[in-house]
């Protein structure tokens, strides 16, 4: 009689449980729903769409870039390759969004009159101010509104056109053939065969992957410093012939603690650690890497 009281016991429970358990789910689906608060997009144009920017900062030069072939070049104040990652620094603001849109009205109260960094993307300018201290947020004027957004989005911007060049010896859409290095010189014909010609500094035959390599190394060696060149060119004279038929001139401007090359037609230098800049001189010394 006990043991089948227990069970009804069981039962009870497991039924109160039960009905316990379907008014909670009952109670969550009819209840009301709190709506989202509204999202608004910052910008009008799209990352893949930009194919002009416009950097201004107070106190520094205007900073122009313009996507040609895929790949982004700095117009002003320089004429050279821009770093794809700072490009995309820029480009974040294309998928901000804000949760307040304001009428842009007392700008001086927020930082924008006049702004400290303006950005333009193609046609649309957005201009950044102050931190709003209570969201830790920024003031972001574009159009006819102004907007709160992620602070990242202004303060992780360039200072200045040179943190935008690229360290690239040479483009992504460059692709060494041959080099010349005046008293030798090493060529890829159309077939992908490497050959060396003239004297070179050594007579040992290089296999075709490891000058293969050493053409990659060129493409993809980024330099620890790069910067317009403003003195006189001097050195030895590497000229690097490229898939397409365009030549680029290097001027070897040091090879001693470090290498330094001067790319010509971009007017840049560049420093390399000793050790990867000497590789860059000598395929059998990256071969034997």
């Amino acid at each position: 009689m006990a043991a089948a009281q227990g069970v009804k016991s069981r039962l009870l429970l497991n039924l109160a449980l039960l009905v316990a358990l379907t008014a909670l789910g009952l109670y969550a689906y009819l209840r009301p729903k709190q709506e989202e608060p509204p999202s608004f997009a910052v910008s009008q144009v799209k990352r893949d769409e930009v194919s002009r920017i416009r950097l201004e900062r107070r106190g520094a030069a205007t900073v122009e870039l313009e996507k040609s072939g895929g790949q982004w070049r700095l117009l002003a104040p320089y004429r050279t390759r821009a770093d794809v990652f700072q490009v995309d620094r820029l480009l974040d603001i294309t998928a901000a969004t804000s949760k307040q849109k304001l009428p842009p009205a007392d700008l001086q109260r927020y930082g924008l009159s006049p702004a400290s960094v303006k950005v333009t993307l193609n046609d649309q300018t957005f201009a950044f101010g102050a931190l709003n201290e209570i969201t830790n947020e920024q003031y972001v004027a574009s159009g006819d509104a102004l907007y709160l957004v992620a602070p990242y989005l202004g303060y992780g911007i360039a200072a200045d056109a040179s943190k935008l060049l690229s360290h690239r010896l040479l483009g992504e859409d460059e692709a060494p053939v041959g080099f010349d290095f005046g008293r030798w010189a090493a060529s890829k014909d159309d077939n992908g065969k490497w050959s060396i010609s003239g004297s070179p500094p050594k007579k040992d035959t290089l296999p075709p992957d490891d000058l293969n390599r050493w053409a990659d190394e060129w493409r993809m060696t980024s330099s620890l410093a790069v910067e317009p060149h403003r003195g006189p060119r001097h050195g030895d004279r590497v000229t690097v012939k490229l898939r397409g038929g365009k030549i680029v001139a290097f001027q070897i401007l040091g090879r001693d603690s470090e290498v330094k090359l001067l790319r010509a037609d971009e007017n840049m230098r560049y420093r390399l650690g000793a050790d990867a800049g000497a590789r860059l001189l000598d395929p059998w010394l990256a071969a034997a890497r």
